[in-house]
């Protein structure tokens, strides 16, 4: 018998691991984005810099793009969340974009997944 609006199991449920690492995942790739956009730089007149920077703006806006499922998904627990469609779409980005090395996002994925957790969501700096 097929079901073709079912979820499979391992859409519906992950491990504390797992979800740990997309949320990391979601707050790390915020401060790229924040770091990309330059929002706290000094103004440049150079051509070179504006270049620069739009390149930089565009591939901030395609993480944005590819990451903001990601955001509701963590809201909802990741209820129905597709692990396979989400990488599969990085995947397309990295093609897209060669020159942006936006498989460091899954570098960093795996890395806090299968390495020590100190805190959730990834908060792990000490008080000064």
């Amino acid at each position: 018998m097929d079901f073709p609006n079912a979820v499979s199991v391992r859409e519906t449920f992950m491990t504390h691991r797992e979800r740990d690492a997309y949320r990391f995942l979601l707050y790390w790739a915020m401060l790229d984005i924040r770091n990309q956009c330059k929002s706290r730089g000094s103004f440049s007149w150079s051509v070179f810099e504006w270049y620069n920077q739009y390149a930089r703006s565009r591939h901030a806006g395609v993480v944005a793009d590819w990451l903001h499922n990601l955001a509701i998904s963590s809201c909802t627990d990741f209820q129905g969340f597709d692990e396979n469609r989400f990488w599969n779409e990085l995947s397309g980005l990295c093609r897209r974009f060669p020159k942006a090395d936006l498989e460091h996002y899954r570098r960093a994925f795996e890395q806090r997944l299968n390495g020590p957790v100190e805190k959730p969501y990834g908060w792990t700096a000490k008080p000064a």
